[in-house]
């Protein structure tokens, strides 16, 4: 499990007794976890890149919306997504059933918000024209489902690179 190292240490020579503060934490140093939104209608796909990213060392949390109605709903912050937490990325699939993944990012790029907030688009399509279009749409990285476990598990380190990047660069 990813989370901070802690180091306790007594705070004299005599053993710590029950009930007394004896022990302090030192250079303690609680991160938050990255929060990545995932829109994506293939749960399996989601599950990889659970996998994927643990293997990495950084602390994340995956919200992970299955269908482009409940992204709308976030992105519009309606419902039970009216407080939620603003992401630290979004990752969509572009083929989503029911809403073109256009329209998505439009809502996106239109909330206020979420202003700032990169965006990365993964799908199975290599089409010119949707890599102009998502270029068009501010979408900061495609990436290409890989068929193999192997190239999957890459996605994980291609992903912890784009957060390393800071913001506005």
């Amino acid at each position: 499990m990813n989370g901070a190292a802690m180091s306790c240490q007594n705070d004299g020579e005599r053993p710590a007794k029950p009930g007394r503060r004896g022990l302090r934490v030192k250079n303690a140093s609680v991160v938050p976890a990255t929060r990545i939104l995932v829109i994506e209608d293939n749960a399996s796909d989601v599950f990889l890149l659970d996998r994927a990213l643990k293997q990495q060392d950084f602390r994340f949390e995956l919200v992970h919306l299955l269908e482009g109605g409940e992204a709308l709903a976030f992105i519009r912050r309606q419902g039970a997504h009216a407080t939620a937490a603003i992401p630290d990325l979004i990752l969509m699939d572009l083929n989503l059933s029911k809403y073109a993944g256009e329209d998505i990012l439009r809502e996106i790029r239109a909330a206020k918000h979420l202003n700032g907030v990169p965006v990365c688009v993964w799908s199975s399509s290599q089409s010119r024209r949707d890599a102009d279009l998502l270029k068009d749409l501010g979408v900061c990285r495609f990436i290409a489902k890989p068929a193999g476990l192997d190239q999957f598990m890459q996605i994980g380190k291609i992903i912890k690179d784009l957060l390393a990047v800071p913001k506005g660069v």
